[in-house]
């Protein structure tokens, strides 16, 4: 069975500097480490200031159980403070293939 992918995008509201949000990632890295079915999580910023969370989970059970933990969590009422809502689009889906490096 193939992992599922979550993919966040968003854009910081007007005057929130990166650098807030960039002090949220060990403690986001951290949360996400702790929930079942967790693989993996990068985030990245384009040259449009849309930045994109990626998180590689088990299957979708864990993605949306630790998407119903991530609510109820002190690091998302940080991020909400820091997000603007009208760029944020949440996706879900199930990986059509994958091969992890043996290097």
């Amino acid at each position: 069975m193939n992992s599922t992918i979550e993919i966040v995008t968003y854009k910081l509201k007007p005057g929130i500097a990166d650098e807030q949000l960039q002090n949220t990632h060990s403690t986001l890295n951290s949360f996400c480490s702790e929930q079942e079915g967790f693989i993996y999580r990068s985030i990245s910023q384009d040259q449009e200031n849309t930045w994109f969370d990626i998180v590689y989970w088990k299957n979708m059970e864990c993605a949306k159980k630790a998407g119903d933990n991530f609510m109820k969590s002190k690091v998302c009422q940080t991020l909400n403070e820091l997000i603007d809502d009208k760029t944020l689009v949440m996706r879900h889906m199930q990986a059509d293939s994958e091969k992890c490096s043996t290097n």
